[in-house]
């Protein structure tokens, strides 16, 4: 069977099936409860693939997070705490349990119980002698030091302050960077203020969306990056660049030290960002999306090396996007649907690629696929994705093997190898129980010889974690050939916030004349570790890079780091600007001049709330003034649910929201208007949708229809649609012109507007 033809066949088979369930299946569908080995039999992928079950109920029960251990064994967390998006129970009842496949046929042999003591958690790593649980309000370490898979004592509380306002949104996705630093996810609608057990609200980090990480031997806690929404999926390629999959908004961002990103719903909470960075996709799905996993082993054909692969919850499909370097970043393009579930109760939402380099799917399996409930209780799957023609292949302990041969492993096929090498290389170091002399000598060598940006990278990633990069080094690599080298030697001499003066000068001077884009964003990254005297020279020098202009992070992190120095030096701030190349920094900081000392804590969105829809006929008068904000000489008739809102912050814009009255009957806007004679008279309107909806836009002059748009994820490709309708042919006429919020197929309908004008030039 062609890829073309499998491609077609599948997505018609899917729409046939969410045509079914239509008005169900974005959010809870009549789904039966498929037996895992009758959900397989359901699934399509590519015909040399095949899907084995791992393990699934009554072995497993609401899995919420899993993670591979040096064995190769998998670590996951059941969490039985869990109700629905708004409560869970207290009592001690989540366990962790360990998976073991010992022949290597994707099926577990063995398992065991860790423990069976935890209230609700939401994420799970291993190393450093235990294991790291995300436990809201607490992320905390279970010491297991002589690995009998048994606890040494009660969870060590490492970080408290973690909210819970949504359990979907806490801390998840755990994660071991590159450089030795666990991350992980956390979603917008929680509120966390995270800190050192006892530590007062100065010595706190506010976090309500983004991208946080913890250091496992300084204790110290950052976040890493702001804004998204509810990220449930975060990994590094094959060059250490960090990539989120998102739910709600687009669903695919890359991932930069100390950037700021689109958000969901709610404005930032520094008013002066401004602009965001935005996704780097270029295409759309449903939302949502779970899980984040660059193929990095060979198992698999090559084709599919470096490959993003994710779970799409609405789509019930796992997909790939394939990253092209652009500028500083890249473009994210759509690569296969990979496999087709043709289950409604599947909601894969965490990847793994495991030693053998199979794709591990983690699915929650229910039919209220958002979490509001559940209706199929302690069920729950693993699913390994492997080639058919693929053999058992028995793994080694990789916590076994001498220092060199953890050395060895940076250089293996599958990345998995050289994670689990890698940490444990850091482990070692941190203990004092590492061979230093060989091991630096050999990753040196490495880093000398490889032939390519990946083995470079491996091995000074490497030194790092174990110590063995001074500054003397690093400020020599800051002229090696690689970019990537130069872009982490940057990081890395910023790791504690404090380089030094010879870094500084040597920092200005690549940012005045580095050819690579990647440089000059990890310079940028860089400036908000510095104190603000030390940041103008950097700053002035990349200013004057006009190849940036159009670049999709450098502008906005060089307007990150400008920022809080405009207050304090506004003359100063305002000549670098204007002198710079980069016209956005010019603009934002003339609008910070004149913005005034808004506060840092950023208005509260008003939340979209269900209500009674009005009586049919015209809107009441507070109503009618929200109008008159966004669609002057409009009025509104026939809203339905929710009424007429100002949302202070939608899609990253103030936005008014309205729903058709009923089935039947739309929610209109409407206007008399007389077109003048002369010029041209155009109809803009801004509008959008809600993340789990559609609706169709319709714009009639009398009963004579200008204009019918479906408003959704599929037709608006930049969050916001702007329709132009010229009124011209209608010069010297009297028009009623309407028009309408329309309702489809009555599911979330709700219109979001962000601006309608008539404009007669």
């Amino acid at each position: 069977m062609n890829a073309a033809f499998f491609r077609t066949t599948t997505t018609a088979l899917f729409l046939a099936s969410a045509t079914l369930g239509h008005a169900q299946e974005l959010k809870t569908s009549n789904a039966p409860f498929l037996k895992p080995a009758e959900a397989v039999a359901k699934m399509q992928m590519p015909a040399e693939f095949a899907v084995s079950i791992f393990a699934a109920e009554p072995d497993i029960g609401e899995p919420i997070a899993f993670t591979f251990d040096q064995r190769g064994r998998i670590w996951v967390v059941e969490n039985y705490n869990y109700v629905n998006r708004r409560s869970h129970t207290d009592k001690e009842v989540t366990r962790v349990q360990i998976f073991e496949d010992t022949d290597g046929n994707g099926v577990f042999d063995t398992k065991k119980t860790f423990t069976d003591k935890l209230t609700f958690s939401s994420g799970i790593a291993v190393g450093f002698g235990g294991i790291f649980v995300g436990a809201p309000p607490n992320l905390v370490f279970i010491p297991d030091a002589n690995g009998d898979d048994k606890p040494d004592g009660p969870p060590e509380v490492l970080l408290d302050g973690w909210g819970i306002e949504d359990r979907h949104e806490t801390l998840n996705s755990f994660l071991w960077g590159p450089d030795g630093w666990l991350y992980g996810c956390h979603g917008v609608f929680t509120q966390s203020m995270v800190g050192k057990p006892g530590a007062p609200a100065s010595e706190r980090q506010f976090i309500d969306g983004g991208i946080w990480r913890y250091h496992p031997t300084k204790k110290h806690f950052e976040v890493f990056a702001q804004g998204l929404s509810n990220p449930w999926g975060f990994d590094f390629n094959d060059v250490g660049q960090g990539f989120a999959s998102c739910c709600v908004i687009p669903h695919l961002f890359h991932i930069v030290q100390g950037g700021v990103y689109h958000k969901q719903s709610k404005p930032h909470l520094n008013p002066y960002i401004y602009d965001d960075i935005k996704t780097i996709r270029d295409h759309t799905h449903r939302s949502a999306h779970g899980g984040a996993r660059f193929y990095l082993a060979d198992a698999f054909p090559a084709k599919y090396r470096d490959q993003h692969f994710m779970c799409n919850i609405h789509q019930h499909q796992v997909l790939t996007d394939v990253m092209k370097p652009k500028g500083s970043s890249f473009i994210g393009s759509h690569g296969e649907d990979f496999l087709t579930t043709n289950d409604l109760a599947w909601v894969g939402f965490s990847v793994e690629i495991g030693p053998e380099g199979g794709v591990y799917i983690l699915d929650w399996h229910d039919t209220d696929i958002c979490g509001n409930a559940i209706n199929f209780p302690d069920s729950g799957r693993i699913y390994r994705i492997m080639p058919k023609a693929a053999k058992p292949q028995p793994h080694e302990d990789i916590g076994e093997i001498s220092d060199q041969d953890l050395v060895a492993l940076q250089i293996n096929p599958n990345d998995w190898y050289v994670r689990q090498a890698r940490l444990q290389l850091q482990m070692r170091a941190t203990s004092g129980k590492l061979d230093r002399e060989p091991v630096v000598a050999d990753l040196e060598a490495l880093l000398t010889h490889a032939d390519t940006s990946r083995l470079r990278l491996r091995a000074l990633w490497a030194l790092h974690v174990i110590g063995a990069l001074s500054e003397e080094r690093l400020l020599t690599l800051l002229g090696h050939k690689d970019e990537y080298v130069r872009a982490f030697s940057i990081q890395f001499l910023c790791e504690d916030r404090k380089p030094s003066q010879t870094a500084q000068t040597r920092f200005a001077e690549l940012a005045k004349s580095d050819p690579s884009a990647v440089v000059r964003l990890y310079l940028a990254s860089a400036l908000q570790r510095l104190t603000h005297d030390q940041r103008w020279p950097i700053l002035a020098n990349l200013l004057q890079h006009a190849e940036d202009i159009d670049d999709n992070n450098i502008p906005r992190m060089l307007w990150f780091a400008l920022e809080p120095m405009v207050p304090v030096a506004p003359e100063k701030s305002l000549e670098l600007a204007t002198n710079g190349k980069l016209p956005k920094l010019a603009e934002f900081t003339a609008r910070r001049l004149v913005s005034g000392d808004l506060s840092q804590d950023a208005p509260k969105a008003k939340q979209v709330t269900k209500g009674q829809p009005y009586p049919p006929g015209d809107a009441p008068e507070a109503a009618q003034r929200i109008v008159q904000q966004f669609a002057p000489g409009f009025t509104i008739r026939d809203v339905g649910e929710g009424g007429v809102l100002k949302l202070e912050s939608f899609r990253n814009e103030t936005a008014m929201q309205t729903h058709p009255l009923n089935q039947k009957v739309p929610c209109t806007l409407y206007r008399h208007l007389d077109v003048p004679k002369t010029g041209k008279t155009t109809l803009k309107i801004r509008a959008s949708y809600h993340p789990h909806g559609d609706w169709k836009l319709r714009v009639l002059a009398g009963e004579k229809v200008l204009a019918e748009r479906l408003v959704d994820y599929q037709t608006v490709k930049e969050e916001w649609l702007n329709l132009e309708v010229d009124l011209t042919p209608f010069a010297g006429q009297h028009l009623d012109l309407s028009i309408q919020n329309s309702p489809t197929d009555w599911r979330n309908e709700f219109g979001y507007w962000g601006s309608i004008r008539v404009v007669s030039q």
